[in-house]
């Protein structure tokens, strides 16, 4: 028994150490999360530049005995690859079938906002990833693995690529007014919201965003962005006014790159988030 509360007394003197030079140094341990799911990471989309060749396409499927238009096919589904370049598929060879986003045009969210999307490239929309299981002289026939939506006849097939999701560190919430250099603030921004996903104009938290940053501008994926609101400035008397503070209001992690674009999570909203709002890096 005695023996018994020695250790016990040892244990409490051990971690009473512990907790005291936690409180001297001040330091917690770094939290890190991911920034994404699979699927969420997988069925972001994107904007291609130069656009997704087009010599890979479905043209049906299984259970389509009248060659429907309208036909959709599922994960578990199999479907029928057009036959062009068949020499180069294998049977076990993995794709990715993807579709023009052309619903990112349907609404303006911001001035400028068509002209934007343009210059970064072409926007695809993530539908599937399939696995070939036929080849032979009668057509390809491949199976349907993972889905974010229906497939239809016409969409396209592109090699499959795997998408890391990086971590980012879970962190305290930003400085809302770090002021912005003069170049800035007279239209020298480092990038800009310029659509999300489904076409959404208010963003929060988890949305899928794309931005006016890439390759070129050597952004990678897990990098870590602010964003920020622009305002106008306020009218103070006849012909004069006062600039307004920018106003930081959340944070996305760069999931996938492109040449003239990348695909970001945000993982922080201090406010509601608009197509539009400008980037840069913290």
């Amino acid at each position: 028994m005695r023996r018994r509360a020695l250790t016990l007394a040892a244990v409490f003197l051990v971690l009473l150490a512990v907790g005291a030079q936690a409180q001297e140094t001040g330091a917690a341990p770094a939290v890190s999360a991911p920034a994404a799911v699979r699927s969420q990471a997988y069925c972001t989309g994107f904007i291609a530049n130069p656009s997704v060749p087009r010599d890979l396409f479905v043209v049906g499927g299984a259970d389509d005995d009248f060659h429907s238009v309208v036909r959709q096919f599922v994960q578990g589904e199999s479907i029928f690859v057009s036959p062009h370049k068949r020499k180069d598929i294998a049977v076990g060879a993995e794709y990715s079938v993807v579709r023009p986003a052309t619903e990112l045009f349907l609404t303006r969210r911001y001035q400028g906002q068509e002209g934007d999307v343009r210059r970064a490239g072409k926007p695809y929309e993530d539908v599937a990833q399939v696995r070939v299981t036929h080849v032979n002289e009668e057509g390809v026939v491949a199976k349907v693995t993972f889905s974010c939506g229906a497939i239809l006849p016409g969409d396209i097939l592109i090699p499959f690529q795997t998408r890391s999701i990086p971590p980012y560190t879970l962190s305290k919430p930003l400085d809302h007014f770090i002021p912005q250099d003069g170049d800035k603030l007279r239209g020298k921004y480092q990038g800009r919201i310029i659509a999300a996903r489904n076409n959404f104009g208010y963003l929060g938290r988890d949305s899928v965003v794309y931005l006016s940053l890439g390759e070129r501008q050597g952004t990678v994926p897990g990098e870590r962005l602010r964003i920020y609101k622009v305002l106008p400035p306020h009218t103070t008397g006849f012909l004069s006014s006062e600039r307004t503070p920018s106003e930081t209001v959340g944070e996305v992690v760069v999931l996938s790159v492109q040449a003239k674009s990348c695909v970001a999570m945000v993982i922080s909203s201090y406010r509601e988030i608009s197509a539009g709002d400008y980037i840069e890096q913290e």
